[in-house]
């Protein structure tokens, strides 16, 4: 039966830290990239149709709705990624922070 060596408080504070900028940092990012991922997806199909539109045939619009659906797919795939990589860097965030708690509390008894 082996039995692992506890980390001190300091290393445990300091891992804290680490995870909660880290989750801090990924929050940013997300923040950041969200809106351009969105306009990247909903600004250019419907601004080629309204500024086109007395040019464009019936069956271009087939091809920009086509165009559209995919790249609506595609941004629920990019953003959902994007969202487990901020749940991931939160979830770090919060382990790091309950095991240094709970041995701040261990070491105070």
């Amino acid at each position: 039966m082996s039995v692992e060596p506890q980390p001190d408080l300091a290393t445990l504070r300091r891992r804290m830290r680490e995870r909660q900028k880290q989750a801090r940092q990924a929050v940013r990012n997300y923040n950041r990239t969200s809106w351009i991922r969105f306009a990247a997806v909903f600004i250019p199909v419907p601004l080629v149709v309204v500024t086109f539109r007395l040019y464009l045939e019936a069956w271009h619009y087939y091809i920009l709705g086509g165009a559209f659906i995919f790249f609506a797919g595609l941004l629920y795939v990019l953003d959902d990624r994007a969202v487990d990589r901020r749940k991931a860097a939160l979830e770090a965030a919060k382990v790091a922070r309950t095991a240094y708690r709970e041995a701040r509390s261990a070491a105070q008894r």
